[in-house]
């Protein structure tokens, strides 16, 4: 038993050391930034402290464009005996107004954009009694896109005849979002989608039919009210290019867009635009 002894008070004196050395640290809180090495007190010299809420930011630089453009026509989906006003090429330049912000991973830059234009409007309360449907306007310069044919009757025969068709300049606001790339070749690509939240109503309008039927048509057998979300959606893909010198790794306050425009089930195009950057200079 005595070769036991020696053990097992060593055992009791670990323990009792052990159980005053966790009562030393709870009663003093402030040593926790310090620990003991073979006898020796070392004390942390420096402290990391790790943010969790912090993230890296998504957005960097940000600025606004504004500018004038304008939309040529090239083509149109309307059928072989209507057309629809709202496939009617305006004949006023579009007021752009752009917000775009960097992205922090490089990617290229993403905005929102709002676009005015002034299509034409349809006026049904205008149309002549006598209408029988409507053609394409001929001439170099018309003052409206559209005649109506009419067939005015007098005291011998029935008369065809055209007059002008009842438009007029309208408002129409679009709202949308777009993404630039990096350059190529000197250009930025550019894609686009936006959405008309405002434009007058969308018409479509009848070609005249057989002369036979004409008779027994009244003018608002010529034209019917389209759907509200008509040819309301656009996309767009392109490029934009800068104007003037500008520092190095540094965009200018002016650029050229070109891009070519397409609105599902109504009409694609080209669209041209010169932008100045007022917050960039």
């Amino acid at each position: 038993m005595a070769r036991w002894r020696n053990p097992i008070r060593f055992l009791i004196a670990w323990l009792t050391l052990s159980a005053g050395t966790a009562s030393a640290l709870c009663a003093h809180p402030t040593d926790r930034d310090s620990v003991v090495v073979d006898g020796h007190r070392v004390r942390y010299l420096a402290e990391v402290e790790v943010d969790t809420t912090r993230q890296k930011p998504t957005f960097g630089q940000e600025d606004w464009w504004l500018g004038l453009g304008w939309d040529v026509l090239v083509g149109s989906q309307d059928r072989a005996n209507a057309i629809s006003t709202s496939h009617l090429a305006a004949n006023r330049p579009l007021i752009y107004m752009e917000h775009q912000r960097d992205l922090v991973s490089g990617r290229g830059r993403v905005g929102a954009f709002l676009v005015y234009s002034q299509p034409w409007s349809f006026s049904s309360e205008e149309v002549s009694e006598d209408a029988k449907g409507w053609i394409r306007a001929e001439g170099v310069r018309p003052s409206t896109p559209l005649q109506q044919v009419v067939l005015t009757p007098d005291s011998l025969a029935f008369e065809r005849d055209t007059l002008m068709a009842p438009l007029s300049p309208s408002h129409a606001v679009r709202l949308g979002v777009m993404w630039e790339g990096a350059s190529r070749g000197g250009w930025w690509p550019r894609a686009s989608v936006s959405v008309e939240v405002l434009r007058p109503r969308v018409w479509v309008l009848s070609a005249p039919e057989d002369p036979v039927e004409w008779p027994f048509l009244t003018a608002g057998d010529t034209f019917r009210e389209e759907r509200w979300w008509f040819n309301r959606a656009r996309l767009e893909v392109g490029g934009a290019m800068d104007l003037g010198d500008a520092a190095s790794l540094r965009r200018t306050a002016s650029q050229f867009r070109a891009s070519i425009y397409w609105v599902p089930g109504g009409v694609f195009g080209v669209s041209v635009a010169l932008l100045a950057s007022p917050t960039r200079r």
